[in-house]
């Protein structure tokens, strides 16, 4: 999520008010791999790649029919790489909360359509209306309304995260049991990024 922050702090953000989700994202990945590939990259950012709308593997689904997530951050070396896998959405009408929650938001997430196999995630939130703490309110709101359908079960929910950085007071994270109780729990972080 700071990578995220610092490849926004890059942007016009301005520039984005009107943007569709893709065009954003896109321009989140490439400011991220441009700041990646500086000389300004910090040591823990030397082995992370970022990758934009990459195809998942997922059951029964091939080709062209894989769900595709927004951001992808990989650690590159040897073995097994973790992976961070992220989800967006734009925040600027009355319906938006609904789309950050639905089966093409975080509902990807709990399905296990999405991060199967890691216990933590993403999701953006592109603010383009109002401001990032009434679009919080909103989405804690949102989420409260659902805590069965995105299975909260008794999980404390909407958490802020103590991270001091820079631009960090804007994510909260939840927790959500998967549907294939297998899968088990996923941690997903929630950052929301001004573009008014």
């Amino acid at each position: 999520m700071i990578l995220i922050v610092h490849a926004r702090e890059r942007l016009a953000p301005h520039s984005l008010a009107t943007a569709e989700e893709p065009h954003i994202t896109g321009e989140l990945v490439r400011s991220a791999k441009v700041l990646l590939e500086s000389t300004e990259v910090e040591s823990w950012m030397e082995h992370i790649e970022v990758l934009d709308d990459p195809p998942q593997n997922a059951p029964n689904r091939y080709g062209k029919k894989r769900p595709r997530i927004d951001i992808e951050f990989v650690t590159t070396g040897r073995g097994r790489r973790p992976r961070f896998l992220i989800e967006a959405k734009r925040l600027y009408r009355s319906d938006s909360v609904s789309e950050y929650f639905a089966s093409g938001g975080l509902q990807m997430f709990v399905q296990g359509q999405y991060a199967a196999e890691w216990p933590s995630a993403g999701m953006l939130g592109y603010v383009q209306s109002a401001t990032c703490a009434t679009w919080l309110e909103r989405l804690a709101a949102g989420l409260a309304d659902r805590r069965i359908e995105v299975a909260c079960g008794d999980a404390p929910e909407w958490e802020p995260v103590a991270w001091s950085d820079k631009g960090l007071e804007t994510v909260r994270v939840s927790r959500h049991q998967r549907a294939l109780r297998h899968l088990g729990q996923v941690e997903i972080f929630h950052l929301l990024l001004d573009f008014v």
